[in-house]
């Protein structure tokens, strides 16, 4: 049994979508059970009576706030050998399960501590991007880049229960970047593998603010995996950010149309305040963003 964790934090929308979607998984259904964990500490999580699944589904709270809380927690409850990860507002292909199912099944040594593949986005209007949309069409994820790093997102992930036991699951004080953490030490002694067919769509962000939190929980997930007490190095760590960015948008205006390359340049600006912004909060405050 492969048991897929989604952890869930206002977005009953499209996690209602996605549970329906999931309707079409090519795997049978007896060898899957979903596993929601809301972890929203101030309304418990109602499905709709009209939703109607073939596979088994359950919903579980986790008070405790950020994602990691809430994967462990579906880790806990488990009852498949094969636990997968995926998040609310995304999209598999139909073959997803049954693909990554047949590589744990030629697995005879028990070598992968990982599966992953790609996370292609997509777009509310494709002929109609905003801002946020073109840059994200420009950077997005590289999740084959990640495996050869021995990386990982926990957006498009399938790991042996065992393993992320074996391993502490989660660090539950991370809001940003427990995935890495946990996949580049399970890369010290198991394979992470990236499978091309293995295929877990992403919706791209719509409003340059929402790519300014991601980038500032990033920022966030940094410091605390590992620049709390180094304030140099995490000053450093800023400015190399900020430097890319900026880098970044030069460059696309001499490859990309210039109606693009001002959006690029208007969304880098917007991330390096953000990011600068975030830094002093840190630095004063401490703790990331949920």
């Amino acid at each position: 049994m492969i048991s897929l964790v989604i952890p869930h934090f206002k977005d009953v929308k499209r996690l209602i979508f996605l549970l329906n979607h999931l309707n079409h998984q090519a795997l049978e259904k007896k060898k899957l059970e979903v596993i929601v964990v809301n972890n929203d500490p101030d309304i418990p999580l109602m499905l709709p009576d009209t939703l109607t699944v073939t596979y088994s589904l359950s919903v579980l709270e986790e008070p405790k706030p950020g994602s990691y809380a809430a994967r462990n927690k579906g880790i806990e409850a488990a009852r498949g050998e094969i636990i997968a990860f995926t998040d609310s507002d995304m999209l598999p292909d139909s073959r997803w399960l049954e693909i990554a199912l047949g590589c744990f099944l030629t697995d005879k040594s028990k070598e992968i501590g990982i599966l992953t593949g790609p996370v292609p986005l997509f777009f509310k209007d494709p002929n109609h991007l905003t801002p946020a949309e073109i840059y994200e069409k420009y950077t997005g994820f590289d999740f084959e880049g990640y495996a050869r790093e021995g990386a990982c997102g926990a957006g498009n992930w399938f790991s042996y229960k065992s393993v992320l036991e074996e391993f502490g699951r989660f660090r539950e004080d991370l809001k940003s970047n427990g995935d890495t953490e946990l996949s580049l030490r399970i890369s010290q002694k198991y394979k992470v593998i990236y499978v091309p067919e293995l295929i877990n769509r992403h919706p791209a962000r719509f409003t340059i603010d929402e790519l300014v939190f991601r980038y500032q929980r990033i920022l966030g997930g940094a410091y605390t995996r590992k620049f709390q007490g180094n304030k140099i190095g995490f000053f450093l760590h800023t400015i190399n950010f900020i430097f890319r960015r900026f880098r970044f948008s030069i460059k696309k205006f001499f490859t990309v149309p210039m109606a693009e390359s001002w959006a690029i340049f208007k969304v880098c600006n917007a991330l390096s305040w953000g990011a600068a912004i975030e830094y002093f909060r840190l630095i004063m405050e401490g703790g990331g963003k949920r």
